[in-house]
């Protein structure tokens, strides 16, 4: 059974959660056991997931998020990180990515999509924001990130609100902490 979320579902479910500091991880150090235990009434957290598709994305080059993808993946690594608890949840990942096609056109690319790209659709792009922070992450291998707190979070969505011309991950290297 393939199971997809519609990206309009997808990215709209995660307005709020975009906005939590606390929930940012580090893909590095993250283990099966914390992907686990963040689920609620035994839902895999899509924000950890955006997280650990966009930080694999990052090491693998891979500039397309594919909202279509999430969810397969998300239930396909919490399925095998619940066999393997002390593992570290973004191998689990990158395997099974590896198993699903990615979209090559997709709509939010970290080498293509503009902040006025998200402009025109902020609440759907709240979701590419957490992805592309993790790509970001790991591509830039650094530990910089709009999501360390509120306020880093907003100066980035208001600097790049000022330069919609440029590539959202051009405002956010310039943008972390």
């Amino acid at each position: 059974m393939k199971f997809i979320l519609t990206p309009l579902l997808f990215f709209a479910c995660l307005a709020a959660p975009a906005l939590g500091a606390d929930e940012k991880i580090d893909p590095k150090t993250y283990i099966c056991a914390e992907l686990i235990a963040s689920a609620v009434d035994g839902v895999p957290p899509i924000y950890e997931g955006l997280q650990l598709d966009g930080f694999i994305a990052g090491q693998k080059g891979a500039p397309v998020a594919d909202p279509e993808l999430l969810q397969p993946l998300l239930l396909a690594v919490f399925d095998s990180c619940s066999a393997e608890p002390a593992d570290k949840a973004a191998e689990h990942w990158a395997k099974s990515r590896e198993s699903w096609p990615i979209d090559p056109d997709g709509a939010w690319r970290a080498d293509k999509t503009t902040c006025a790209d998200y402009a025109k659709n902020p609440d759907d792009g709240s979701g590419f924001v957490i992805w592309l922070d993790a790509y970001n992450r790991a591509a830039k291998n650094t530990d910089k990130s709009v999501l360390a707190d509120q306020e880093t979070l907003e100066a980035f969505l208001d600097k790049c609100s000022k330069n919609p011309g440029k590539l959202m991950i051009d405002v956010m290297a310039e943008s972390g902490k």
